[in-house]
């Protein structure tokens, strides 16, 4: 299972994100001051996106994931304005076991330099994972 309840990711460790109902996507709202409007930002086939987790109030700790793409690379041609992310099995697996559920925190940074989400004046981004069957 994953699922995305405002800014929180719920993920079922082991599991993937290859599945048309199984998807981590991501889109980036920027405000503009000028229209007062908000705007979505077009991701060009150029971007890298890094999708960075860390021990629930441990930015100064190990990371427990990063992932980091270029859009190109994970199939994007076109700019677009809505990015999924693709977790492995494997890669959702390097979250420690536990029987059950565990909250870490989450950035999604674009280009190196841009906090797409990340912790704000709303908090830390939680990423909350739950134990595989077997596990339990």
């Amino acid at each position: 299972m994953i699922a995305v309840e405002g800014t929180t990711l719920h993920i079922t460790r082991g599991d993937e994100t290859k599945e048309t109902y199984n998807r981590l996507a991501f889109e980036y709202p920027i405000y503009n001051l000028e229209t007062k409007q908000e705007e979505k930002y077009m991701f060009q086939p150029d971007d890298k996106i890094a999708f960075v987790v860390v021990p629930k109030k441990g930015y100064t700790r190990e990371e427990i994931l990063r992932k980091e793409y270029t859009l190109r690379d994970i199939g994007y041609t076109q700019p677009t304005e809505t990015v999924e992310l693709p977790l492995t099995e494997e890669e959702t697996k390097k979250f420690p076991l536990s029987n059950k559920a565990q909250t870490f925190w989450y950035d999604l940074i674009l280009n190196d330099t841009t906090t797409m989400l990340g912790f704000d004046d709303e908090g830390a981004k939680r990423i909350i994972v739950y134990p595989e069957a077997e596990e339990v």
